[in-house]
């Protein structure tokens, strides 16, 4: 499903590695402590800082009191979390908060009418980024937060990007992800991207979490052919209506394609079967 968390996010016992080329620059040793957010709990004390980041914490103390004095940290009787002015900069990154502003609408639509779990992801070097997520009061915890990052090769919206990046690319994919997607070598993924290039849209049935689906589209720039981002609905596993979604879906990237000024993708294609 679209919205798996990290595989460090649910074990305690994570420690980031610490290469012996890890940052010596103050502004290295900075960026990891923000960094052992990303894996680890929202709110953790300077012991944990410390262990997360890899950063001696005498170096985690003075870097932690001073990145809270700039509001990068906050510190709470319960320890540091990350600050208001990161949330604040972040709103700022040009290409995510225009397409999450432009999109939401658009999502808005597509939730009220599928009455599924909805995300918006964009690509970010090996991984699947969410920006934005629509549900209701009682399937929160089919959500991953907005920001989180998850390997493309474990979501239905990760396996766009990877079925639309080029052989290059595809060619330095790791062991690891060569075993999630069931080959021994990246030559063998042709037929498995081809397909999803063929039917425009991705999907992975109760891989995830059990009892639910996911169903993902790309969002086009169909002036260089690259897919920008995916939207995606995620839905009981006993549903039967996937080519309503999938035609649901399809017109939602269609609208936020024309909405950034892309040239959009071809519509009034009826899906192939679907395979599901």
């Amino acid at each position: 499903m679209d919205d798996m968390t990290s595989e460090a996010s649910g074990n305690p016992s994570y420690v980031h590695a610490v290469s012996p080329d890890a940052p010596g620059s103050v502004l290295g040793k900075a960026h990891m402590l923000l960094a052992a957010f990303t894996s680890g709990p929202s709110t953790m004390g300077l012991a944990e800082l410390s262990r997360r980041s890899g950063v001696p914490k005498a170096s985690a103390h003075r870097l932690a009191v001073e990145l809270a004095g700039l509001g990068m940290l906050s510190r709470t009787p319960a320890g540091y979390q990350l600050g208001w002015r990161i949330f604040e900069l972040g709103q700022l990154v040009p290409m995510p908060a225009n397409l999450r502003a432009i999109a939401r609408p658009a999502l808005m639509d597509l939730r009220t009418q599928v009455h599924g779990v909805v995300h918006l992801a964009m690509p970010q070097g090996d991984d699947c980024v969410y920006l934005e997520r629509l549900a209701g009061r009682r399937e929160t915890d089919l959500l991953a937060a907005v920001g989180a990052r998850v390997p493309n090769y474990s979501t239905a919206s990760g396996l766009l990007f990877l079925a639309y990046a080029d052989e290059q690319y595809l060619s330095c994919l790791g062991e690891k992800a060569l075993r999630a997607l069931g080959v021994q070598h990246y030559r063998q993924l042709d037929g498995l991207f081809g397909a999803i290039r063929d039917r425009r849209y991705s999907y992975e049935n109760q891989q995830c979490v059990p009892g639910f689906k996911t169903t993902a589209v790309p969002v086009f720039d169909t002036g260089s052919k690259q897919v920008v981002a995916s939207i995606s609905v995620t839905m009981p596993s006993t549903r039967r209506d996937e080519q309503q979604i999938v035609r649901a879906l399809w017109a939602a990237a269609h609208e936020i394609s024309k909405a950034l000024n892309y040239p959009a993708p071809e519509t009034g294609i009826s899906p192939r079967p679907f395979a599901g």
